[in-house]
């Protein structure tokens, strides 16, 4: 089966052919990777490569999967269902988002407080995975109800770290 993929904003066909032996054949442009592989947990892999074995961690990003793999992050996604991201599932389901980890991490940093307002994109935790900082945004403008996690905390992929009221348009008219 045939992918069509943007990674780090670069188009790329990916072409998986599943084997009779638990592997899974990948071909990236003139490349052909052997993998087979576990599910650690629903956002960590234990993949072996080519007979190299290493952890990938996955977890959502805007449209796309953010992606780690030895410590290189990676930011892929599905051309050919742009409709179908991860954050435009949420919103046709009335689920909110949320803030929280692509990996296990260590909060770096706490950027916001409990009553702030904040804006949408606006950085409110920094977590480090791997010799790696990621800053966390709000997926939308609002009120912070809860901080859930101080620095040093460890967190795990969707343990949700910062409860936002959202702003809705009629907030906006009363006042």
């Amino acid at each position: 089966m045939d992918y069509h993929l943007k990674i780090q904003e670069e188009p790329v066909t990916v072409s998986v052919m599943k084997g009779d032996d638990n592997t899974t054949r990948i071909s990236i442009g003139d490349r052909i990777y052997t993998v087979t592989g576990s599910r650690v947990d629903r956002h960590h892999l234990h993949l072996t490569v080519d007979g190299k074995r290493g952890d990938v961690f996955v977890g959502p990003n805007g449209s796309g999967k953010h992606i780690v793999i030895e410590g290189q992050s990676h930011v892929v996604e599905d051309m050919d269902h742009p409709g179908l991201s991860a954050r435009s599932r949420k919103k046709a389901t009335g689920i909110p988002d949320t803030v929280t980890p692509p990996m296990p991490s260590v909060v770096a940093a706490v950027l916001i407080e409990k009553g702030g307002t904040v804006v949408k994109g606006q950085g409110v935790v920094v977590v480090s995975a791997m010799k790696m900082e990621t800053t966390l945004v709000a997926p939308y403008a609002g009120t912070v109800t809860a901080v859930k996690i101080a620095v040093g905390d460890k967190v795990n992929p969707g343990d949700v770290l910062v409860d936002i009221e959202q702003k809705t348009e009629t907030d906006e008219s009363v006042g």
